[in-house]
């Protein structure tokens, strides 16, 4: 595929909303933006009015770069306190861009921060500009999983193809939480045979990253209200009855998950072994 028939699919997606144009994803909002010490109910305001404008149908689901910019009257910021300081409004507009209504799960996906504010000539607004890699994003609406090493995934049932959105199968779905399920395993068994053998905290996470899925888990205390929560033995009780009732279908992919697992565990003592 050429990357003209590539860009072609990723603006097809973009223009209605199902994926960021390669990562890349831009709205001015065009009413003023509000600094967090305003209080609650004004900051509720504010949220809300962001989500309002919001038509994405897309997550980012890893860590992003996200510039701001306010445009605002420059003699109202030099020569009045009607204004705040760049950090007040930052906060409040991330609180805004997080959530299930929102462009982020969580605030802490944010890797680099911008902030700025240049004359208006206008009533005040701000743009986001935001940038991610190509593929790091998930469609809403998204449910969280607990996993064994405490996290909790996102796993929703569409998937983005082809700048469309097609459902996933309920075996395609079971498929996917055993792989993150062995994934998670994996990283929490290779951390503690790596603290077994010495090494510290940040060098065991470090060297576990190996044997890590690409999938990001979040802690539970960093995931709004509004997602829906799947504790770990919940869903694989779930589980547990659809293999039940399709045990031929889930046959050989327990058999590849069983050849996943050796291969795994060798590589957990060689990692072990290098400390």
């Amino acid at each position: 595929m050429s990357f003209d028939d590539q860009a072609a699919i990723e603006r097809a997606g973009a223009d209605i909303g199902l994926n960021p144009m390669f990562g890349e994803w831009q709205h001015r909002f065009n009413f003023a933006p509000v600094p967090y010490g305003n209080g609650a109910a004004q900051r509720g305001e504010f949220r809300a009015a962001i989500q309002a404008e919001l038509t994405n149908q897309w997550l980012y689901s890893h860590e992003i770069h996200l510039d701001i910019t306010l445009h605002v009257d420059v003699q109202t910021t030099l020569e009045t306190d009607e204004t705040a300081d760049l950090d007040n409004y930052a906060k409040a507009i991330l609180d805004g861009l997080k959530g299930p209504n929102g462009i982020m799960i969580d605030d802490t996906q944010v890797q680099a921060l911008s902030i700025h504010w240049i004359d208006g000539y206008g009533s005040p607004s701000f743009t986001i500009e935001t940038k991610g890699s190509p593929d790091d994003f998930v469609l809403k609406p998204q449910e969280f999983y607990e996993m064994p090493d405490g996290l909790w995934y996102p796993h929703g049932r569409r998937l983005w193809s082809e700048g469309g959105a097609d459902p996933t199968s309920e075996f395609n779905h079971y498929v996917g939480l055993s792989i993150i399920e062995l994934m998670s395993s994996t990283k929490t068994r290779a951390r503690a045979e790596l603290r077994k053998g010495g090494a510290a905290r940040l060098r065991a996470y470090q060297q576990s990253r190996y044997v890590t899925s690409l999938a990001r888990g979040f802690h539970r205390s960093r995931i709004e209200d509004g997602f829906p929560m799947h504790p770990r033995r919940a869903w694989q009780a779930n589980r547990r009855k659809w293999q039940t009732e399709n045990a031929e279908a889930f046959a050989e992919v327990e058999a590849q998950l069983a050849e996943m697992r050796i291969t795994h565990n060798k590589l957990i003592e060689l990692l072990a072994s290098m400390e």
